[in-house]
C-alpha cells in the first residue's frame, strides 16, 4: 500500500512523536509511506525529527508554508496537491486540523481516499473543513477522544495510539542537576508537551506553594509557538519551576529524572505519557478520563482531584518509593504492551484496507 500522511508541522507534540512511531513502523511492515509537511520549519527539532523519519525509511517532503500569510496558504494547498497527484496514493491520511483542509482538496475527482485522524478531540472544525472532511472516514486517537467527538461521519473508529519503545527509548542519561547547577541531592520532576492552556502548567505554581520543598524542581520540557500558548513570564519568580524548552532529549531527561508528572485538564490519548511509561519513570498523573483509562500500570499515581493538595500528596508518595527505572518498565511490559506500535499499526492499515474496499 502506498500511504501519504500530512501534517502541519514537525514541531513537537503528541501528533508528531505518534507520527515518529507509526511511520516507520508502516515501512517496516512493507508499505510505501510519504510524510508531507506543511509548514516551513523554524526549530532544529524539526529537522530532527525528520532527521530520524528517514532513517527509518520514511520518504519526507516539506511544503514550506510560511504561517499567517493568506498567499502562501494558497500557493502551498496548490502545492500539495499537485505532490499528491504525482505520488498517486492509495490513502492520504492526515493529521490535524489544518492538514484535514489539505489533504481533502487534494485528493478531490481521485481515486485516492483520505483518511482523517483526529488527535486532540473535541477537534472543533471551522465550516470549511466540516464541508469538505464532515463525510471523511475518522480514526480517534483513543476511546476518550471518541467519546468526546464533535463529528458524526458515517465511518468512525478508535485506534489507541502506540509508541516504538526502539525509537523513543534512549540509554543515554542527562542529568539536569548539574545542567541546572543544583545539588545532586535534589529531585527532579519532569512535564512534557508545548505550552498550551491545556498542559495547566501554571498549576505547578499551587503545586509549589503547597509542598513548600525547595529540593523539588519541575521541569517543562515544551516549546512555546506564539498566541494561545502560556508565556514563561507565567511561571517567572519560581526558582523551582524550570522552562527547558523544546528538547530532542526526553527520553535521556527522563532516565536522568525521578517523576513524571502531567497536570493536564485534557488530554487525547497522551503520547508523552506513553513514552514515559516506556522509559520507566514513575509517574503522577492529573485526574481526568484519558488518564485514568490508561493508568492500570505499575508505579502510576492519580491525585483524587485537581487540587494543590491531592497532588502534592501523590508526588512525595510516587518520590518515596525508590527503584530502577529499568525494574519498574519490566514490571510494567504486560500492562503496556497493548501501547506497543506494531499493534496500532495493524488496527491502521485494517482500518485503510477497510475503506479502500468501500466498507
Amino acid at each position: 500500500m502506498k500511504i501519504v500522511h500530512i501534517t502541519n508541522c514537525l514541531r513537537g507534540g503528541g501528533i508528531q512523536n505518534f507520527l515518529l512511531s507509526l511511520l516507520p513502523e508502516l515501512v517496516k511492515q512493507g508499505h510505501i509511506v510519504y510524510l508531507i509537511v506543511i509548514e516551513k520549519y523554524d526549530y532544529d527539532y524539526c529537522q530532527h525529527l525528520e532527521d530520524v523519519m528517514k532513517a527509518y525509511g520514511v520518504r519526507v517532503i516539506r511544503l514550506n508554508k510560511t504561517r499567517h500569510d493568506k498567499e502562501s496558504l494558497l500557493k502551498t494547498i496548490y502545492k500539495c496537491r499537485k505532490t499528491v497527484d504525482g505520488l498517486l496514493p492509495d490513502i492520504v491520511n492526515t493529521h490535524g486540523q489544518m492538514s484535514h483542509t489539505y489533504g481533502a482538496v487534494s485528493v478531490l475527482g481521485k481515486r485516492c481516499k483520505q483518511v482523517v485522524t483526529i488527535h486532540n478531540a473535541p477537534e472543533r472544525w471551522p465550516l470549511d473543513t466540516k464541508f469538505l472532511c464532515g463525510h471523511k472516514p475518522i480514526i480517534f486517537c483513543s476511546q476518550a477522544a471518541y467519546d468526546m467527538r464533535l463529528q458524526d461521519g458515517k465511518k468512525m473508529r478508535a485506534i489507541e495510539n502506540g509508541i516504538s519503545r526502539d525509537i523513543v527509548h534512549s540509554k543515554d542519561i542527562v542529568d539536569l542537576r548539574k545542567e541546572l547547577g543544583l545539588k545532586p541531592t535534589d529531585k527532579i520532576i519532569v512535564s512534557v508537551g508545548s505550552l498550551r492552556p491545556q498542559k495547566n502548567y501554571t498549576f505547578l505554581k499551587k503545586i509549589v506553594d503547597e509542598i513548600k520543598d525547595p529540593s523539588l524542581h519541575f521541569c517543562i520540557c515544551g516549546g512555546n509557538y506564539g498566541t494561545g500558548y502560556i508565556s514563561e513570564d507565567e511561571l517567572s519568580g519560581y526558582e523551582n519551576i524550570h522552562c527547558l524548552g523544546l528538547r530532542s532529549d526526553v527520553s535521556a531527561i527522563e532516565n536522568g529524572a525521578d517523576l513524571f508528572l502531567s497536570c493536564a485538564t485534557f488530554e487525547g490519548l497522551p503520547i508523552a505519557v506513553l513514552e514515559a511509561y516506556f522509559n520507566g519513570i514513575p509517574c503522577v498523573l492529573s485526574p481526568i478520563p484519558q488518564h485514568k483509562n490508561i493508568a492500570d500500570v505499575y508505579k502510576v499515581y492519580i491525585p483524587e482531584s485537581f487540587d494543590a493538595a491531592a497532588f502534592s500528596k501523590e508526588i512525595r508518595n510516587a518520590l518515596s518509593e525508590k527503584e530502577n527505572h529499568d525494574n519498574i518498565y519490566e514490571k510494567r511490559k504486560n500492562a503496556i504492551a497493548q501501547y506497543g506500535i506494531s499493534n496500532a499499526c495493524r488496527k491502521y492499515i485494517d482500518f485503510y484496507t477497510e475503506v479502500l474496499n468501500g466498507k
